[in-house]
């Protein structure tokens, strides 16, 4: 069973992920196409300060399952909440440093590639029930 749980959760994270995936390269050719090249490239920033910590801490959160391993499970999960929240940080003041980034396409794509998450899953869900 716990094989099968570990199984399903990285399945669900790969469906996440290659959604929110095609989100970004939607936004990032969006603004590529209204605000240009430095648009574009804003707004890759921006999804990649979503993408990268969440594959990161999908690989921990999902390394372990089943009772006989729960306290290997609660420090992947924190571990891996630590690490997605320090990458985040980290994405962000890179992206700062280049003298012409955007900051509305990098936050905005951010936030539409976070958001795209949810629809996925909840879909998923309906779609097993």
């Amino acid at each position: 069973m716990a094989p099968s749980l570990t199984k399903q959760g990285r399945q669900l994270a790969a469906k996440v992920i290659f959604f929110q995936i095609i989100v970004a390269v939607v936004a990032s050719t969006m603004f590529s196409v209204f605000l240009g090249k430095n648009g574009g490239i804003s707004a890759v920033c921006g999804a990649l300060a979503c993408l990268l910590p969440a594959m990161v801490f999908a690989q921990l959160a999902f390394k372990y399952a089943g009772a006989s391993q729960n306290q290997l499970v609660v420090r992947s999960f924190n571990q891996g909440s630590k690490l997605k929240l320090f990458l985040t940080i980290l994405i962000f003041v890179m992206a700062y440093q280049w003298k012409d980034i955007q900051a509305m396409p990098l936050l905005v794509s951010y936030v539409i590639t976070l958001l795209a998450q949810w629809p996925i899953i909840i879909l998923v869900s309906r779609v097993k029930h």
